[in-house]
């Protein structure tokens, strides 16, 4: 298959990050992919190439040692584009700790970005979320949305990093898009990947499959009268 192009991938060992590393491999792209493995396991770049039968380069690193991320980009000039996944995100844990959210997160932006103008990459994809609309009562959402207030230290940190990339590309020639996605759901159909929660999840997909197979004693549902609707990924009846 021909190359079509070198991809770095920050979180390259996440549950996100993972999955976008397999279907870049699968589709002809080089992959070079940094991750500090401070949320996410080790073993995850092996079942990569194992379920793609590719090689691929990781470096465990973090995106805030500009010295080290520099280099390694420097090192591979052919890099093409940035997908930037690399955050910490957990709602609850960014209302305990938010310094520490805004360090990690807003900063590692910031330093890609730099790193990336002096090398004149000129594909650069941000990992942002919905949180960035805040408690909005305009639905459904689009990407025409306003952005509001949101909830959270960890919103707070995506729409600051939304805001510091809209202010750059304003003076730039590259090409920017911040992906505001909601709650991913599911795993690779291999079994190898998918997502790996760090003490109790907070997702639900984990809390449900953690109970199904007695790692969790029950589940709890947190209102039962809401007029929603259910929002189960039609992939996951399929």
């Amino acid at each position: 298959m021909e190359n079509r192009g070198t991809i770095l991938i920050t979180g390259g060992s996440g549950y996100i990050g993972s999955h976008t590393a397999v279907d870049l491999l699968q589709k002809g792209f080089d992959v070079i992919s940094v991750d500090n493995l401070s949320r996410s396991k080790p073993f995850v770049s092996d079942r990569i190439k194992t379920i793609t039968e590719k090689n691929f380069i990781h470096y465990r690193i973090d995106c805030r040692d500009h010295a080290k991320l520099r280099s390694i980009i420097a090192t591979h000039p052919e890099i093409t584009g940035i997908i930037h996944f690399a955050a910490f995100k957990s709602v609850s844990e960014s209302v305990k700790i938010p310094l520490i959210y805004y360090d990690n997160n807003i900063n590692s932006t910031i330093n890609l970005l730099r790193i990336a103008e002096e090398f004149s990459i000129k594909n650069f994809v941000f990992s942002s979320s919905c949180s960035v609309y805040g408690n909005t009562t305009e639905l459904p959402v689009k990407e025409e949305t306003p952005v509001s207030t949101p909830e959270s230290p960890y919103g707070w940190t995506k729409l600051i990093s939304e805001q510091v990339i809209e202010s750059h590309a304003k003076n730039s020639p590259a090409n920017f898009i911040s992906l505001r996605y909601f709650n991913p759901a599911g795993a690779h159909e291999s079994g190898l990947i998918g997502e790996i929660p760090f003490g109790d999840p907070e997702n639900l997909v984990p809390a449900i499959t953690q109970t199904a197979i007695g790692k969790r004693e029950k589940i709890i549902v947190h209102g039962c009268d809401y007029p929603t609707k259910d929002g189960t990924c039609i992939r996951d009846y399929i």
